[in-house]
């Protein structure tokens, strides 16, 4: 499967950019890595036209699976961007949960994903929900970042505060409408303490379960039912959120190393 990823990679290289990057087609490959002591699945989305942007890691929420990220993967790789999606490794530990995000971006930096090699500020973490704390801790030990997404973050505590504090790469929050399950917009206190935040926006009528696609009747149950144009917004803003960040950082630093074997 990495063979023909690499051959992938390499007709990406030879075609060049293409224009109407969202209706490119989109390849999905899973592989096996051992992050944090723990083995885990990993979906890798790749546009199969556009020169590739730069990558985005996202992490999906508490008890969830990557699964739940595979509508926003699949819009960031036809936007051209590579969307990289974890299982965490433990249900309830956002410490070991952010190790593992950050063993995986150093694999990313080496080249040791099945991707080209990834400078770290072409690198966008990604996070709903539990997974908003999780990239927020593993972002304060990746310095140089192009930035950081919290998707309607929650935390019970003061840890997302803490480590959102001291990011040193830019951020840009969205957030559901106030319910039990984001701690009634927990989320907007979390984003007031980035050092440089780009924005921060209610999506409207969305709920906590708009931030995940496809979602299930348990979260609707458990959070609100929102809408399907409410997880088609809220989907669109994410996508928005990942461009203007890695497009930032474009200014001053080239795309994507490509592997010389390519």
């Amino acid at each position: 499967m990495r063979a023909i990823v690499r051959f992938a990679l390499f007709l990406i290289a030879a075609s060049g950019s293409v224009a109407a990057a969202q209706s490119s087609p989109v390849t999905m490959f899973t592989q096996s890595a051992e992050l944090a002591g723990a083995r885990v699945e990993v979906d890798i989305y790749v546009s199969e036209h556009a020169v590739p942007e730069g990558v985005a890691i996202l992490a999906h929420g508490f008890a969830r699976s990557r699964m739940r990220h595979r509508e926003l993967a699949r819009a960031l790789a036809a936007e051209g961007f590579i969307a990289v999606v974890p299982d965490l490794p433990d249900l309830v530990s956002a410490g070991k949960n952010a190790d593992a995000i950050v063993a995986l971006a150093r694999n990313l930096e080496a080249g040791e994903a099945g991707v080209p090699a990834v400078p770290r500020e072409r690198l966008v973490l990604v996070g709903t929900s539990f997974g908003g704390l999780v990239t927020a801790i593993a972002a304060t030990r990746l310095p140089g970042l192009a930035g950081w997404v919290g998707l309607d973050p929650v935390d019970r505590g003061r840890t997302a505060l803490d480590a959102v504090s001291k990011l040193d790469a830019p951020a840009i929050v969205l957030l559901a409408e106030p319910s039990l399950c984001n701690l009634h917009g927990g989320g907007g206190k979390i984003a007031r303490a980035a050092p440089v935040l780009l924005r921060s926006i209610v999506v409207q009528g969305a709920s906590h379960c708009d931030f995940e696609g496809p979602t299930d009747s348990l979260c609707r149950v458990a959070c609100g039912r929102g809408s399907n144009a409410a997880q088609t917004l809220a989907r669109q803003e994410a996508v928005r959120a990942v461009a203007d960040l890695l497009r930032m950082a474009e200014r001053s630093e080239p795309r994507l190393a490509r592997d010389p074997a390519d």
